[in-house]
């Protein structure tokens, strides 16, 4: 493992902030909110002071945990999709809104990312052959090889997906090379990156096509168009000085679904509320009950199919569906995949169900 060093000067560490989006993230993917907080080494707020960061070695232990309980193999390529980065972009791209070109995305991106997850961060080029390489470079040593395996996983996927998104008619991507060893099952980073994928490489790198980087941004791009002018730091606390409500909702909902359904008239009489003030409050949070509900049930089902071997009838059954067919258009719907499918290319070992 690599040494966990932290740096002792006055602004070291990650934004304690950060915490809570990792945890709610995670719980998306299936791993119990109570059971993750309670492995922290670190007093868990759902709003943090903005002054409080958590030394390397606390962040160290929030992502490792994170990644020994998740239910999927590598979420460091889920983690990309989740709102906090996307927010990321977008205060990048605003904050230089002349930005024309995917390689004057790179500085920015630098500083914004620095100052968060990952210190010092350098995005270098050079020229290969026919190619052109683009390289994620950080302070490596503040972080554990499981934390720098998840960072590489979720800034390369995200920047990937970005380059795609920005120009979808230029953004040839040939390749990309990742630090970390080869994983059991390999088939599910070619299916996110779309490239041939290389394990065990001496860089974290992304091979692009010889003007990738230099082919113009279509102006009408919705990242250009956002009117939002808050940065980051105002992002995180207005969203995070009213969740309260909507987390503890969620982690009771993760431990009440497998014992019962949950109608909103029982949850609004768990919080002491009526139904329809919990939805009124909910929804100056920017969700429904439904939704959240939604959301675990997704999560429990992830879980369930790739931490037992339980067929997906039982599963059904045991988060109140009257029907696999039902419960097979819920998940279809939210991941684009049955439940079996799902299962198949997510676990490493044997076919569970089929």
């Amino acid at each position: 493992m690599r040494d966990q060093k932290k740096n002792k000067s006055g602004h070291a560490g990650v934004p304690k902030i950060f915490a809570p989006y990792f945890v709610v993230a995670a719980a998306r993917l299936g791993i119990p909110t109570e059971t993750l907080v309670e492995s922290l080494p670190f007093a868990f707020s759902w709003n943090p002071d903005e002054s409080e960061r958590l030394s390397y070695t606390e962040f160290n232990s929030l992502i490792e945990n994170l990644v020994t309980l998740s239910p999927v193999s590598s979420p460091g390529l889920s983690f990309s999709r989740f709102p906090i980065i996307l927010w990321l972009e977008e205060t990048i791209i605003e904050a230089q809104p002349s930005l024309r070109r995917p390689r004057e995305i790179l500085r920015p991106a630098e500083i914004v990312l620095s100052q968060t997850l990952a210190p010092l961060l350098r995005f270098e080029t050079r020229i290969k052959a026919d190619s052109e390489v683009l390289m994620l470079n950080w302070r490596q040593e503040l972080f554990s090889d499981p934390v720098n395996d998840f960072l590489a996983e979720m800034l390369m996927t995200r920047a990937v997906e970005l380059l795609r998104t920005l120009n979808p008619q230029f953004a040839e991507v040939r390749g990309v090379k990742l630090l970390r060893s080869k994983p059991e099952d390999d088939s599910i980073y070619t299916r996110i990156f779309q490239c041939p994928v290389e394990f065990n490489s001496n860089e974290n790198s992304i091979i692009l096509g010889p003007q990738t980087l230099d082919f113009p941004i279509p102006s009408y791009h919705k990242l250009l168009r956002s009117q939002s002018r808050n940065i980051l730091k105002t992002v995180l606390h207005s969203t995070l000085s009213s969740y309260n409500l909507a987390a503890s909702l969620r982690s009771w909902l993760e431990t009440q679904l497998l014992r019962e359904e949950i109608s909103i008239k029982q949850a609004a009489a768990h919080f002491r509320t009526s139904g329809r003030t919990l939805q009124r409050r909910l929804r100056e949070q920017g969700v429904t009950f439904q939704q959240l509900k939604d959301s675990v049930t997704l999560a429990l089902t992830k879980r369930l199919l790739l931490s037992t071997s339980e067929s997906v009838e039982s599963i059904a059954v045991k988060l109140h569906f009257a029907e696999r067919a039902v419960f097979t258009r819920f998940f279809k719907k939210h991941e684009g995949v049955t439940p079996s499918e799902f299962r198949r290319s997510n676990s490493s070992g044997v076919i569970l169900d089929a």
